[in-house]
């Protein structure tokens, strides 16, 4: 199929310095240079994909059937060398996440058990789109959970897009982004080499050709195109200022990201930027991926779990929530997987593809030092397919109180078509 100058133009803006950007860009996007904007609620929401393990994360260290389906991999007890860190006697922390406890010590981080899909599915691309279009098996939903909130909730005469309301800090925009509200993704590593400022240059230029001369002969200029060149112009604008917020270092203190925290620190790091930089972004989404440990998944001490949660993923966070300190009430951070693992270990010193997992909500407006959910154990009866967890808290329900209690999402809006909010509420935000 032969590409028309309107779907090149908005591809070629779309893959400007490695950026990627769903639906079109309105003109207005970051004009205002400088402005004061008032800091509004916002989230991160952090997707680990692979299908992470949650019972060695928010690990059962109370129930002993864990350490009998688990015997060369289970996460020691607390008393023990390299054990959990005690949360309430029941559930610890994987011993790699002493940043997260002490998020929970502040009363910022709030695990939420037997969290997951109600979906027999354990395939990573399925259980994956269900969670970020946030419906189940229905097709005719093509736009994600995020993107809904920003088209159902952009000012009223405002066009979509003319304020700068979410990014991806990743290569690809994740589904719960896609949609028709235009969003940008942008590769931190990217920019921080400096590679996209050359391919700006170039489509810069490229906008700057006026619609006439694109066919020798023609004159005068198409509205469309007209209109196209200027959306065309004011995402360059956007590129320029986004690069520029991630570039450059802060005013104020600004705390170190230990090369230790990896891609996932250099995200927060830039996660960071743009919210201190007052240009009133409410959604950053970041993806984390390698999480599918089907062998040599380990415990306490060893092993690739350990090895990726150790000074990593609870560090990282810490380090996030210290650097945005003044700001910590207004962002919330949610982390979520597409399903848990299956409650014995394999063969291979690993785990298979699961059911039910945790989520994780942290902030200064979350309920937090608390574990939420309904926990079923590990007991024969008392778990799905007599093999991996049951689901007792639907991943929609800590969207949905996301979405109302902290990003103000009006009362009467429910984003998740065929699905009902619980009659009580899990209660994750303060008031």
């Amino acid at each position: 199929m032969t590409a028309t100058r309107r779907e090149f133009l908005a591809a070629s803006a779309a893959g400007a310095a490695g950026l990627a950007l769903g639906g079109p860009l309105a003109r207005r996007a970051l004009a205002a240079p400088e402005r004061e904007i008032a800091m509004r609620p916002a989230v991160v929401v952090l997707f680990l994909r692979g299908g992470q393990d949650a019972l060695n994360t928010l690990v059962p260290h109370a129930d002993g059937t864990y350490y009998d389906m688990r015997p060369n991999i289970a996460v020691p007890t607390p008393d023990q060398p390299n054990g959990a860190l005690d949360l309430d006697g029941t559930f610890g922390l994987n011993p790699g996440l002493t940043g997260f406890k002490k998020l929970w010590d502040e009363g910022m981080l709030a695990p939420i058990c037997n969290a997951g899909l109600g979906s027999p599915s354990r395939s990573h691309f399925a259980c994956q789109d269900y969670m970020e279009y946030g419906a189940i098996g229905d097709m005719s939903v093509r736009d994600g959970w995020l993107n809904r909130y920003l088209s159902r909730t952009s000012p009223e005469g405002v066009a979509a897009g003319s304020e700068f309301r979410a990014v991806a800090l990743q290569g690809r925009l994740p589904r719960s982004l896609r949609g028709s509200y235009p969003v940008l993704a942008v590769d931190p590593r990217r920019n921080m080499r400096g590679q996209g400022e050359d391919v700006l240059e170039l489509f810069d230029d490229l906008y700057k050709q006026p619609p006439s001369m694109e066919r020798p002969g023609m004159t005068g200029e198409r509205p469309d195109e007209d209109d196209l060149t200027q959306n065309g112009r004011a995402t360059i604008e956007t590129l320029r200022r986004l690069e520029d917020i991630l570039q450059n270092k802060p005013s104020g203190k600004e705390e170190v990201y230990p090369a230790s925290l990896g891609y996932l620190g250099l995200q927060l790091k830039m996660a960071a930027r743009i919210l201190k930089s007052g240009q009133g972004v409410e959604v950053i989404g970041l993806d984390w991926n390698g999480w599918d440990h089907h062998i040599k998944e380990g415990g306490g001490a060893e092993g690739d779990l350990i090895r990726r949660m150790n000074s990593t993923v609870g560090d990282a966070l810490a380090t996030f929530y210290a650097d945005i300190n003044p700001l910590r009430r207004y962002v919330t951070t949610i982390i979520m997987t597409e399903f848990g693992r299956t409650n014995r270990e394999n063969g291979n010193f690993g785990t298979d593809h699961g059911h039910g997992s945790a989520m994780w909500v942290m902030g200064g407006r979350v309920n937090g030092g608390k574990v939420y959910g309904d926990w079923t154990g590990l007991s024969a009866g008392a778990t799905y397919q007599d093999r991996d967890l049951l689901v007792t808290t639907d991943w929609r329900q800590v969207f949905d109180e996301l979405l109302h209690d902290h990003m103000g999402l009006a009362a009467d809006q429910n984003l998740f078509k065929g699905w009902t909010p619980a009659e009580k509420k899990l209660g994750l935000f303060k008031a």
